[in-house]
């Protein structure tokens, strides 16, 4: 672009030495004039023509662009659902166990001891609920929002980065939680291996000093432990539900803008 702004300077200074040089002289026909008019008409349409080209090349590579960082988050966003329905079914038995465990305490029947120990597991685990989408970010900090046409794209995308901050929030709040406050009762009071998921118990030796429940039916601290846990797990599944039904009207909004056909998908 350069190269054609300098051209055209050049030009435009030759075409006004040549009137300073035309009033100069003796020639009153007008003929030289006419000519000299036409070429600064032919030279100023010529620069509008190559400043529309190059206004119009620029936005087609700036739209390539943008195009082709929605493919990427298209293609993480897409995934993501199945992953975020994933979480919730998981949220969703978790709470289902804390419950049992609640109820069993609160009903004090020594006799639903082997059903405590089954349904502890959400206790002692923290379940990861992160999500990262690092096209989104990469995207929305760059600042491309500008650029991009469609609105409702932008729109969503930054509803998704505040989601997505919250979740994470979330996510560190109740693993500080966990290693600060669930943990050291569980040293305390509580044999992790007889507790813990069937598939971590894989890992570990059973055995060792057995976990006297008789005693923990009346702890205000397992009591309130579990009630924090469940607190939590109830405000993780709106999260999850939220995040994802986000995650669909995106993944639709960018399906319809790059013109994805649902065959393409499924391939």
């Amino acid at each position: 672009m350069e190269k054609i702004q300098l051209k055209i300077k050049k030009q435009m200074d030759k075409l006004v030495k040549q009137l300073v040089a035309y009033k100069k002289s003796d020639d009153k026909s007008g003929v030289f004039l006419k000519n000299r008019l036409v070429e600064i008409i032919f030279v100023k349409l010529s620069v509008l023509l190559a400043l529309a080209i190059y206004g119009w090349y620029q936005d087609y590579k700036e739209q390539q662009h943008v195009k082709e960082y929605f493919v990427g988050i298209y293609h993480e966003v897409n995934p993501a659902i199945a992953v975020g329905k994933s979480k919730k079914a998981q949220t969703d038995s978790l709470i289902i166990m804390t419950k049992k465990c609640l109820n069993i305490l609160n009903s004090k029947n020594k006799d639903s001891i082997i059903y405590l120990k089954e349904n502890l597991g959400p206790l002692v685990t923290v379940r990861t609920q992160s999500f990262d989408f690092p096209m989104v970010k990469e995207f929305l900090g760059k600042n491309y929002t500008h650029k991009a046409k469609s609105k409702e794209t932008i729109k969503l995308l930054r509803k998704l980065q505040q989601q997505l901050s919250h979740i994470n929030q979330t996510h560190q709040y109740n693993t500080n939680q966990h290693q600060l406050v669930v943990q050291p009762f569980i040293n305390r009071s509580i044999n992790y291996s007889e507790v813990a998921f069937p598939n971590r118990k894989k890992l570990l030796v059973q055995g060792g000093p057995e976990t006297k429940y008789e005693n923990i039916f009346d702890n205000l601290e397992l009591w309130n432990l579990l009630s924090y846990k469940l607190e939590g797990y109830q405000k993780q599944v709106i999260a999850q539900k939220k995040f994802t039904l986000l995650l669909q009207d995106l993944d639709k909004t960018l399906k319809k803008q790059l013109e994805i056909e649902e065959t393409e998908v499924s391939t």
